[in-house]
């Protein structure tokens, strides 16, 4: 191609280095983008969950209240970490809804409060991953 044996050499390199980089750029991207993909629901419930036994304890007032949730984790090692808890858990409930009047749970907006605390409660106790959101299973207020 040139005269000179070093610059073709140059040049060479040059585009394949090119080439290299514009495939590893494509290659992370896609790498990136497949992890970004949310979990399928048996992911979630196979890898990605813990749930708590039913709970019956009494709220503030004179109302007993049956509930279970269920947790979804950020990873693997969280969902571990999150039923080695289980007596913590069980415990940040319990604090939580002796807390709770029966017009503080009722609805829509009563029922995400309580899930949102829970989930702050647990994520400050986590170590290795997160709670990502907390599902209400069960609940019966007598």
């Amino acid at each position: 191609m040139f005269k000179s044996k070093a610059l073709n050499v140059t040049m060479f390199t040059m585009i394949g280095l090119i080439v290299i980089s514009v495939g590893l750029y494509f290659y992370v991207s896609h790498a990136a983008q497949a992890k970004s993909e949310p979990p399928t629901v048996s992911e979630i419930v196979k890898n990605l969950s813990v749930s708590t036994d039913e709970i019956t304890t009494n709220l503030r007032g004179n109302k007993f209240i049956k509930i279970s949730f269920l947790m979804q984790v950020s990873n693997k090692a969280a969902k571990d970490e999150l039923t080695k808890r289980q007596f913590q858990v069980n415990n940040a409930i319990l604090y939580l809804l002796s807390d709770k009047t029966e017009q503080e749970l009722q609805g829509k907006n009563g029922m995400n409060n309580m899930e949102t605390d829970l989930k702050n409660k647990l994520n400050g106790l986590m170590k290795s991953g997160k709670v990502v959101h907390v599902y209400t299973t069960e609940k019966i207020i007598q």
